[in-house]
């Protein structure tokens, strides 16, 4: 059986204090629906808007970090390239300075340049850090690398070095005496007869007294009276080098003695069989007689050598 139809409204009423009129109004059914239907759209969409303000700040919150992260990481990567660039500008300094020493020095050339870096200049964008930090670290392994072998061949520099340097002190190539050649390397006219002979040496004019000066570091190995060559030194020089300086007037070394390039050794006469007072210079290369002019640096007869005190 249907409802009565007052079932399906609700009165509301207001009741104003004092005796003025009450004030009703008839409400149907389906008018609190609708509002409970209007409130529950209300509180979902304000609640999903409320949902959407704190979704949307923390992802601001999130890009402000990320944005931070990538100025730094930005930071980080020009520093690190600095860097970089910084090590690779020494190693290839390094470079320039082994090739520079070693064309000084008359050596064989050593290793290659470096590579070029990663370093560049400008601001970086977010999507190129990952890349840039790649060829970065590329670099500096690199760098890494390569410094234990700049270090082993600067050693292997220095050593060389040293060692040419040595052999550079030790060849005869000091002129023994200031003068004029008087008699060359080789076959010759004998000074003590009208027959040809081999001269073992060149001899070079000089004053009586005057200073004889090793021709580079050696040990003499023989200071005395030599049949011929009179009073006469022999220095080995190492390498397979030695020198004799004969017709000397006095010897101022003794067998044994450790001699350097330039120190006075004897003083020139005319000792021994000699027309005059000179220095009669001789080298031999391992046991073989070689001319001495091959050996001796040009110009040096223009110095102090072989001046008389």
């Amino acid at each position: 059986m249907p409802k009565n139809r007052r079932d399906r409204f609700f009165t509301l009423m207001l009741i104003p204090g004092g005796r003025q009129e009450v004030h009703r109004w008839l409400l149907p059914l389906w008018f609190f629906h609708a509002l409970a239907a209007v409130l529950v759209a209300l509180m979902v969409t304000l609640g999903g808007a409320l949902l959407g303000v704190y979704h949307y700040q923390k992802r601001v919150a999130e890009l402000h970090q990320i944005d931070e992260l990538n100025a730094a990481q930005a930071r980080q990567i020009r520093q690190l390239e600095e860097q970089a660039r910084l090590l690779q500008d020494k190693m290839q300094s390094l470079d320039r300075l082994d090739q520079q020493v070693r064309s000084l020095a008359g050596l064989g050339q050593g290793g290659g340049q470096l590579s070029g870096g990663a370093s560049r200049g400008g601001r970086l964008r977010p999507a190129e850090q990952s890349r840039t930090l790649v060829r970065v670290q590329e670099a500096l392994a690199e760098v890494d690398r390569d410094a234990p072998r700049q270090q082993l061949r600067l050693q292997n520099l220095a050593r060389e070095l040293e060692q040419h340097l040595a052999y550079q002190a030790a060849r005869p190539s000091h002129w023994p005496v200031q003068g004029p050649v008087t008699s060359p390397f080789g076959r010759r006219d004998s000074p003590f007869s009208w027959r040809e002979e081999v001269h073992d040496g060149i001899d070079i004019a000089a004053a009586y007294g005057a200073e004889v000066q090793a021709a580079g570091n050696g040990r003499v190995t023989f200071a005395g009276w030599m049949p011929v060559y009179g009073q006469a030194v022999i220095i080995d020089h190492g390498y397979g080098f030695t020198s004799l300086y004969g017709h000397n007037s006095e010897l101022l070394v003794k067998e044994g003695d450790q001699v350097v390039r330039g120190q006075a050794i004897a003083r020139a006469g005319s000792s021994g069989r000699s027309t005059g007072p000179h220095v009669h210079f001789q080298i031999k290369l391992n046991g073989e007689l070689v001319d001495p002019l091959n050996y001796l640096e040009e110009g040096e007869k223009a110095t102090g050598a072989g001046k008389k005190e």
